[in-house]
This record gives structure tokens, C-alpha cells and sequence, in this order.
């Protein structure tokens, strides 16, 4: 039996023997022109001149109004002051005007002494449920001066100053307020 060559050396190229079937043939590189950068742009500097002056304008010249000015009538001469006799106090010094009270609208005066009565009765008895003695110190200082506010507020309604009663109760009420929770 006899082989073909051209198989044999198909069967040899196949295994690796070393036998190349593949034609090379070298390509030429295309020639690239060489790129440059652009050139820079051109700078552009500005210069600032000294500001101009703004333009002056003149105003135009006042014309007096064609309206006829009243003449000043002559004032009456003040009468000559009367001579000061010296003062003398008989009997005791005049009493001291009363001290600057806030009152609330007229004749709703009743109403308010009520509803601030009403506040500093309920203050004073969130105050009682609270145990002064398990307080803290910052507690103790609140403790202390919601008792204050009350006694306070009391007064003020003694003195008939309802304004300033109703902010302190409010203050008071704050205050126990906190201190109940």
C-alpha cells in the first residue's frame, strides 16, 4: 500500500512535524503623517482705563412761584410772669401719688379675680402631690419658686393688680406643671 506524498505530508503538517502551510507576506504600514498640536489662540488682555468722570448736569434755575406770601401777623406780647411767692407747707406733706396698678377691662374685674383664684387653687394642689424632699436641687430651686409665684399672686390680688396676679399665677402653674410629671 502504497501512501499518497501529499497525504503524508498532510499527516505531517496535521501531528506538527514542522510543516507550515500558511503564506506570510508582509503588509506594509500605511505612512501617517505626524500630527502637531494647533497652535495656542492668541491672548487677549484687557485693560481698564481710569473711569471717566460722570457728566455734570446742571440744574436748571429755580423760578419763584407767582403765589403771593402771606405777611406774619404780629404775635400778642407775653404777659409779664407773675413774681413766685415762696411756698409754705401747712400741715402734713401731700400723700404719695399710688403706685402704677394693671387693671383688666371695667366690670370684668370680678370674673378674672375668679378664674386667677381658680389657677393659684389648682397650683397649690399639683405643688401638694409633689414630695419636695425627692427633688433634685434644680428640682428643690423650681419647687421653691412656684411656692413663691403663689404667695406672690396672692398678694397681687390683695392689692387689686389682677394683671400682674394673672402672670404670676401663670408662671406658678408652669412651673408645677413640670414638677408633677
Amino acid at each position: 500500500m502504497r501512501l499518497h506524498p501529499l497525504a503524508v505530508l498532510l499527516a505531517l503538517c496535521a501531528v506538527g512535524a514542522g510543516c507550515s502551510a500558511r503564506a506570510e507576506v508582509p503588509v506594509p504600514e500605511p505612512e501617517m503623517p505626524v500630527l502637531a498640536p494647533p497652535p495656542a489662540p492668541p491672548r487677549i488682555v484687557a485693560t481698564y482705563a481710569e473711569p471717566e468722570a460722570p457728566p455734570t448736569v446742571e440744574a436748571p434755575p429755580l423760578v419763584e412761584p407767582s403765589i403771593p406770601v402771606r405777611p406774619q401777623q404780629p404775635r400778642p406780647a407775653a404777659p409779664a410772669p407773675a413774681p413766685e411767692e415762696p411756698v409754705t407747707q401747712e400741715g402734713p406733706p401731700p400723700p404719695r401719688p399710688p403706685a402704677l396698678t394693671l387693671t383688666p377691662a371695667p366690670g370684668t374685674e370680678g370674673k378674672t379675680e375668679a378664674s386667677i383664684r381658680a389657677l393659684l387653687s389648682r397650683v397649690s394642689r399639683d405643688l401638694a402631690r409633689v414630695n419636695g424632699n425627692a427633688l433634685s436641687a434644680d428640682g428643690r430651686t423650681q419647687f421653691d419658686a412656684a411656692r413663691r409665684f403663689v404667695q406672690q399672686s396672692e398678694d397681687a390680688l390683695k392689692a387689686h393688680n389682677l394683671v400682674y396676679a394673672g402672670k404670676l399665677a401663670d408662671k406658678a402653674s408652669a412651673m408645677a406643671a413640670v414638677l408633677v410629671r
